[in-house]
């Protein structure tokens, strides 16, 4: 039976998944499988999908006939898999072929609570020249306390750590991914209200940064959850902070390990980050960003 899910979310991904698709074939760990959800995809995705799974068997390929959303798609993902270890594998990303292998590798001698495991991390461009090496040496998340934890990747900002290799059913535990921007960061959240992150120090996971990628949208960023849903009144910044406090609230942790993590969501993210609630407020004023005014 195969150790690890790596899970491939996509829509219109044609121009940076087959990149994407072989550096997850080219992992030598041999036992994963490979979930591929295309999303209603109108370009050439399903034929890319198509010849990979037709030349590899772990790759089982679903397409859909409507698009339900990112958040959907993601989701959708995790009730598919069969393995105790999953990784969304965005159809933009790389990753070196020792990924899977060596998150195993640190679950295996870290403390059984663990939930997730990530690597370090490098940022490419379009043309997958590396252009950054982020800071995260220190971004192994592995402190006793849950708020401790979540105050550790909300000051660092570290949405990356999202496509780590997690617990399959630490996922299924969690409310899911939400409908907001920062996601991401909602389901860490949860995620360490379960146990500790850890870290592994190698750089394998290659994050692509360019103008077309859904953290780029702005505002827009709401129709990647829902295709038909209204940007001017979503106040998608503002969700954040209020998906934190209910994950937590949702959580299995006692009174105060509840309150401590409570407390640390105004002081690590909600205060520092007050310009997304502000630009929330300049959206549903009709009012155009002020970045975009000459």
């Amino acid at each position: 039976m195969p150790r690890a899910t790596v899970a491939v979310p996509v829509y219109n991904g044609e121009k940076y998944l087959p990149a994407a698709l072989d550096s997850v074939r080219e992992q030598d760990e041999p036992d994963i499988e490979i979930l591929i959800s295309d999303n209603a995809s109108t370009d050439a995705t399903e034929e890319i999908c198509r010849a990979a799974a037709a030349e590899d068997a772990r790759i089982r390929y679903v397409r859909h006939e409507q698009n339900r959303g990112g958040r959907w798609n993601f989701d959708h993902l995790v009730g598919l898999a069969t393995t105790p270890y999953l990784t969304w594998a965005a159809a933009d990303d790389v990753r070196r072929p020792a990924f899977v292998r060596r998150c195993l590798e640190v679950f295996a001698e870290s403390d059984p609570a663990t939930v997730s495991v990530h690597s370090r991390t490098q940022i490419i461009d379009a043309g997958g020249i590396v252009t950054e090496d982020l800071n995260d040496a220190d971004l192994a998340c592995d402190e006793p306390t849950p708020h401790e934890r979540m105050a550790h990747f909300l000051r660092a900002q570290a949405a990356h750590l999202f496509y780590g290799l997690h617990r399959t059913d630490a996922l299924r535990r969690t409310r899911g991914i939400r409908p907001t921007v920062g996601n991401d960061l909602v389901i860490l959240a949860e995620l360490a209200c379960q146990g500790p992150l850890a870290l592994v120090p190698e750089q394998l996971f290659l994050q692509r940064r360019h103008a077309e990628q859904f953290s780029q949208q702005g505002q827009a960023q709401v129709a990647w959850h829902a295709p038909s849903a209204s940007v001017r009144f979503a106040f998608p910044h503002t969700k954040v902070s209020v998906e934190l406090v209910r994950g937590v609230l949702a959580s299995d942790l006692d009174a105060a390990e509840k309150a401590r993590c409570l407390a640390t969501v105004p002081v690590a993210w909600t205060v520092p980050r007050w310009r997304g609630p502000a630009a929330d407020v300049w959206a549903a004023l009709g009012l155009e960003p002020r970045s975009r005014r000459r």
